[in-house]
Protein backbone atom coordinates (compact mmCIF):
# COMPACT_ATOMS: atom_id res chain seq x y z
CA UNK A 1 0.00 0.00 0.00
CA UNK A 2 2.87 2.53 0.74
CA UNK A 3 4.87 1.54 -2.16
CA UNK A 4 1.48 2.46 -4.54
CA UNK A 5 0.76 5.83 -2.48
CA UNK A 6 4.87 6.53 -3.02
CA UNK A 7 4.09 5.91 -6.75
CA UNK A 8 1.20 7.61 -7.27
CA UNK A 9 2.87 10.75 -5.04
CA UNK A 10 5.95 10.58 -7.91
CA UNK A 11 3.71 10.82 -10.63
CA UNK A 12 1.95 13.21 -9.72
CA UNK A 13 5.16 15.51 -8.83
CA UNK A 14 6.44 14.41 -12.40
CA UNK A 15 3.67 15.52 -14.15
CA UNK A 16 3.52 18.97 -12.12
CA UNK A 17 6.93 19.58 -12.94
CA UNK A 18 6.45 18.29 -16.84
CA UNK A 19 3.31 20.40 -16.88
CA UNK A 20 5.30 24.25 -15.25
CA UNK A 21 8.13 22.98 -18.36
CA UNK A 22 5.48 23.43 -21.02
CA UNK A 23 4.20 26.27 -19.75
CA UNK A 24 7.70 27.94 -19.61
CA UNK A 25 8.55 26.76 -23.25
CA UNK A 26 5.12 28.40 -24.21
CA UNK A 27 5.85 31.91 -22.35
CA UNK A 28 9.30 31.89 -24.09
CA UNK A 29 8.24 30.45 -27.35
CA UNK A 30 5.20 32.11 -28.10
CA UNK A 31 6.72 35.66 -28.61
CA UNK A 32 8.75 33.73 -31.32
CA UNK A 33 5.88 32.51 -33.39
CA UNK A 34 4.36 35.84 -32.59
CA UNK A 35 7.03 37.34 -34.36
CA UNK A 36 7.24 35.12 -36.89
CA UNK A 37 3.86 35.24 -37.40
CA UNK A 38 3.61 39.15 -37.80
CA UNK A 39 6.62 38.76 -40.46
CA UNK A 40 4.90 35.77 -42.78
CA UNK A 41 1.77 38.51 -42.59
CA UNK A 42 4.37 41.33 -43.79
CA UNK A 43 5.70 39.25 -46.88
CA UNK A 44 3.68 39.31 -50.06
CA UNK A 45 2.11 36.21 -50.30
CA UNK A 46 3.80 35.51 -53.43
CA UNK A 47 7.03 34.11 -51.55
CA UNK A 48 5.42 31.43 -49.66
CA UNK A 49 5.79 33.40 -46.27
CA UNK A 50 2.45 31.76 -44.74
CA UNK A 51 1.82 28.45 -44.27
CA UNK A 52 -1.04 27.24 -46.42
CA UNK A 53 -3.20 25.67 -42.95
CA UNK A 54 -3.28 29.48 -41.72
CA UNK A 55 -6.99 30.33 -42.03
CA UNK A 56 -7.38 33.67 -44.32
CA UNK A 57 -9.71 35.29 -41.16
CA UNK A 58 -7.72 34.00 -37.97
CA UNK A 59 -5.70 36.98 -35.53
CA UNK A 60 -1.89 36.84 -35.67
CA UNK A 61 -2.22 35.66 -32.03
CA UNK A 62 -4.12 32.56 -33.12
CA UNK A 63 -1.69 31.45 -35.30
CA UNK A 64 1.06 32.04 -33.20
CA UNK A 65 -0.73 29.95 -30.29
CA UNK A 66 -1.30 27.16 -33.00
CA UNK A 67 2.17 27.26 -34.32
CA UNK A 68 3.80 27.47 -31.00
CA UNK A 69 1.04 24.50 -29.21
CA UNK A 70 2.23 22.10 -32.34
CA UNK A 71 6.32 22.89 -32.27
CA UNK A 72 6.39 22.78 -28.39
CA UNK A 73 5.34 19.67 -27.47
CA UNK A 74 8.60 17.78 -29.51
CA UNK A 75 10.64 18.98 -26.67
CA UNK A 76 8.77 16.11 -24.43
CA UNK A 77 9.53 13.64 -27.15
CA UNK A 78 12.41 11.22 -26.04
Amino acid sequence: MADRTRARSTSLRMRRVDEREYRLLMAVGFPFFLLATVIARLLPSRWGARPPEAAPGRSIFAEARTAASIAIPFAFRG
